[in-house]
């Protein structure tokens, strides 16, 4: 997504790693919502609806209806019809907006300078970016693996997310280093 449709967005959005099915003429099928506002949202899967055409978008007995703005592999940005309660399709009991913070704790950190869990200044020489890229992929492919099982999703979506995070800041990393 190129940074001015980012800067147009009114709504703030929530990071999530929750599992929902989305429905459009051709079919339905499971997809991933990885952020959420009021407005609309960013889901990944397979065999997405192409831009413009509209979908319903179901979790549990929530749904959302609207129209697909972007399509890029597998992952669609959705505008929704009418405005949604963001706090009604976050899964229960994970402290989602915990996590946002801790995420926006951990990000602001990275922008001054990777550490690591210790704290301590990471010596960039080492870091190389294929390295950092290849853990990256293995986590998505761990995650991925892991959100096959919708009975784990349920009780671990926040750690799945925590996957993701770490995921999105290891290419942030990679592309700094």
């Amino acid at each position: 997504m190129n940074t001015q449709s980012a800067c147009m967005r009114s709504d703030l959005r929530t990071n999530m790693f929750v599992m929902a099915v989305l429905g459009a003429a051709a079919g339905c099928g499971p997809v991933r919502i990885r952020n959420l506002s009021s407005q609309g949202a960013l889901v990944e899967g397979n065999g997405l609806p192409q831009v413009n055409e509209a979908f319903e978008l179901r979790r549990g007995s929530l749904a959302a209806s609207g129209e697909v703005v972007r399509r890029e592999g597998d992952k669609a940005g959705l505008r929704f019809t009418g405005p949604i309660d963001v706090s009604r399709w976050l899964p229960a009991g994970t402290g989602q907006q915990a996590v946002d913070r801790t995420f926006q704790t951990i990000k602001r950190a990275a922008d001054q300078g990777p550490y690591t869990a210790a704290g301590c200044l990471v010596d960039r020489s080492d870091a190389l970016p294929e390295q950092l890229e290849r853990v990256a992929r293995a986590l998505d492919r761990l995650a991925d693996d892991l959100s096959a099982d919708p009975g784990l999703i349920v009780r671990h979506s926040g750690r799945l997310q925590a996957l993701d995070i770490a995921s999105q800041m290891l290419r942030k990393l990679a592309a700094n280093a």
